[in-house]
């Protein structure tokens, strides 16, 4: 029988340095807390297969609760193209002087800004939309912009199709152009890749805002709509601003309108929108420093998201 007095030998206490050295080499990391940025890139990189299914399985699902379905990721543009036409390429025919086809024009402005204003609207709600998962899984928040991002660019695959298919029905209308496929036109999933990096940067952002400020996805619409005038979506903007303006270089060089320049350049069908190895830098740029701050800007608060 033991002796009841006898001694429990204990095992020596760790200090806190040798338990948080315990711990990584366990495997385990502390929950809650910000991770450091090169393990929560790693992190990241590792879920690409869920970003990617997560997003093509979100794609799908869209618009599944109307009678035309997924038919509306398409109609929707060509019903805004249509009616900024109509306005402002033939009643007041003020897109801009000396385009060849005003039509052509705008279709290619209103296409093109759609996946950057969806990308940014899926952004904010991205984090609210999810936060069941997020409070039930363990992962890199950073996951759930990143899918709603690219659930808008896995879209935006048929609408560049109905783009160019619309572009070259504009030919056939009363007063413009024809357009003629040249060898540019193959440039154009690759000026969509750098439209879609930029708008996921951007996508991160306001994902960030709009977890900790819900209201701001009363205010961006808003936003959206001047940007769309004040990117030139219906105006050709060298022949808009005054050589002399002071503020001519800052919407000329705008992000925006940068992209919107490389989409018309891909295209080819006017003259004085020429496509250049510094306009392609350019967009680069953009695309490169907004993925990169948006990234970064939404991995500062990752502790937050899903928080009371």
């Amino acid at each position: 029988m033991a002796d009841p007095k006898a001694q429990v030998t204990l095992a020596p206490r760790l200090t806190s340095e040798d338990a948080e050295a315990l711990a990584v080499r366990s495997g385990l990391h502390e929950m809650g807390v910000r991770p450091p940025l090169r393990r929560y890139i790693t992190n990241v990189w590792g879920r690409r297969s869920f970003i990617w299914n997560l997003s093509a399985s979100r794609a799908y699902a869209k618009n599944q609760g109307s009678y035309l379905g997924q038919a509306w990721t398409v109609l929707k543009p060509i019903l805004d193209a249509a009616t900024f036409i109509i306005i402002f390429g033939f009643i007041f025919n003020s897109s801009g002087h000396g385009l060849e086809n005003r039509a052509a024009f705008i279709v290619v402005g209103t296409f093109t800004y759609a996946l950057f204003s969806s990308s940014v609207m899926g952004g904010i709600g991205s984090i609210p939309g999810n936060l069941a998962l997020i409070r039930s899984h363990q992962f890199p928040r950073a996951v759930v912009p990143l899918s709603t991002a690219m659930t808008e660019t896995v879209l935006f695959a048929p609408v560049m199709v109905a783009m160019i298919i619309l572009v070259l029905i504009t030919g056939l209308l009363p007063g413009m152009g024809h357009v003629v496929p040249t060898w540019s036109w193959l440039l154009l999933p690759f000026a969509a890749l750098l439209l879609a990096v930029f708008s996921t940067g951007l996508a991160m952002i306001f994902a960030r805002l709009g977890a900790r400020t819900p209201d701001i996805a009363n205010v961006v619409p808003f936003l959206l709509s001047l940007g769309r005038y004040a990117s030139g979506v219906m105006f050709y903007l060298p022949t808009m601003i005054a050589e002399d303006s002071w503020f001519r270089p800052l919407f000329l060089n705008q992000p925006v309108a940068v992209f919107l320049e490389l989409f018309r350049a891909v295209f080819g069908n006017e003259p004085q929108i020429q496509m250049t190895g510094g306009l392609w830098l350019e967009a680069g740029a953009w695309a490169v420093g907004a993925f990169a701050v948006g990234f970064l800007f939404f991995w500062r608060a990752e502790e937050t998201y899903g928080r009371d």
